[in-house]
């Protein structure tokens, strides 16, 4: 399904993009979520990089894509060996060679990434006490956590606020409370979310993929992946248990800041924010 933009919407996205491809440290941003409030965290995942590099990241990525025979990464369907990898089900050495190309890619271009997962029966939890459900829902405070160690990255590279774009995929659960917490969170921001499917009208009037969702929702789903080894481990080691391509998400720009809310997390959050008691 493509989305339809406004004439005007879409040639003040081009002349910005037109401007980026003279300014290489513009940055933009997508986000994909993996899990969800039926999950044990509900995890979005930003990857952050120039408008020149994401040209670039499109290249390779589609490069490795054709290699494999395969037109997307859907992460459901590459871990639970369902459609276009239903025949690699028990190939194990070839599901390793197409995460680590793809792996190699995301550490090639993506300047940075942001991660954070929110324990969904925490959410739960705390929102017995304080009216949390009333004030912010788990994916937009995932999506704010993640644009928040972003923004301290910005400030430390010095990079302008003004100049990110942030793309979010479109579909999930409670987007619409996103939008709104954005201008409280960023009252003298000149952006604002934008939410797109995975093929969608992107930088030209053709519909076609958004690959760097894929690498988005890649990220997202082995995160979650990961607290899901915690969870069934009862805070042993997990990391010899991830896949071992896998093992080197930890090793990325960014991912010693990755983050998570936990009951302790939201409680002083909600102390902190205001948040009133039920």
């Amino acid at each position: 399904m493509c989305l339809q933009i406004s004439f005007i919407q879409h040639l003040a996205m081009a002349l910005r993009f037109s401007k980026w491809e003279d300014a290489p440290m513009a940055i933009t941003c997508y986000t994909d979520v993996g899990g969800g409030l039926s999950e044990i965290v509900l995890s979005p995942a930003t990857l952050v990089s120039s408008a020149k590099k994401w040209v670039e990241f499109d290249k390779e990525w589609n490069r490795c894509l054709t290699a494999f025979n395969v037109t997307a990464l859907h992460m459901k369907d590459f871990a639970h060996s369902k459609r276009e990898f239903e025949s690699w089900r028990w190939n194990e050495p070839k599901r390793r060679r197409f995460l680590s190309g793809l792996m190699s890619i995301i550490e090639a271009y993506v300047e940075y990434t942001a991660a954070v997962a929110v324990y969904t029966d925490d959410y739960g939890k705390v929102d017995t006490q304080y009216r949390l459900s009333e004030s912010m829902r788990p994916f937009t405070m995932g999506c704010l956590g993640c644009s928040s160690r972003i923004k301290l990255w910005s400030n430390s590279t010095g990079v302008d606020w003004n100049d990110f774009i942030w793309l979010y995929e479109k579909g999930d659960q409670d987007q619409n409370d996103l939008r709104l917490h954005w201008d409280i969170a960023y009252p003298d921001s000149d952006n604002e979310p934008i939410f797109k499917w995975k093929k969608d009208k992107h930088l030209s009037d053709e519909c076609k993929r958004i690959r760097p969702f894929e690498a988005a929702d890649l990220l997202g789903y082995e995160n979650l992946h990961a607290y899901r080894l915690m969870e069934r481990k009862q805070g042993e080691q997990v990391f010899e248990d991830l896949r071992k391509p896998m093992q080197r998400m930890f090793g990325m720009i960014g991912a010693d800041k990755w983050g998570y809310f936990s009951e302790k997390e939201m409680l002083s959050a909600c102390e902190r924010w205001g948040i009133p008691r039920r």
